[in-house]
């Protein structure tokens, strides 16, 4: 009884944190990803440097991919992922997971 209480009490910090991380990176998707201001004349960019995870999360909520497309996306570490935003609210992924800047012997997933 008493491991069922503890692997229940762990099940349920693991399901706390994944909706506290969850709720942090939606919202960091709506603060990053979205049109620009009309009055806006100059292109603007945004470099994120985060987690792989959060880089496949944010490609598929851009591209408004189904959730379960992101088992189908691998990013390397140190890799760059180009993600572009048009006035028009038309989204283009330039690159994915982007290597070319590294030697091959540095390439790890």
């Amino acid at each position: 009884m008493f491991c069922m209480v503890v692997s229940s009490l762990l099940c349920l910090g693991v399901l706390q944190q994944f909706f506290q991380d969850g709720a942090r990176i939606e919202a960091a998707f709506r603060k990053y990803f979205h049109r620009a201001d009309v009055q806006q004349k100059e292109d603007s960019v945004e470099f994120i440097v985060c987690h792989g995870n959060v880089i496949r999360y944010f490609v598929c909520r851009a591209l408004q991919l189904p959730p379960e497309a992101w088992l189908r996306i691998s990013v390397a570490h140190c890799s760059v992922t180009q993600i572009n935003i048009h006035p028009s609210g038309h989204v283009s992924l330039y690159s994915l997971g982007d290597v070319g800047h590294m030697l091959p012997e540095f390439i790890t997933r």
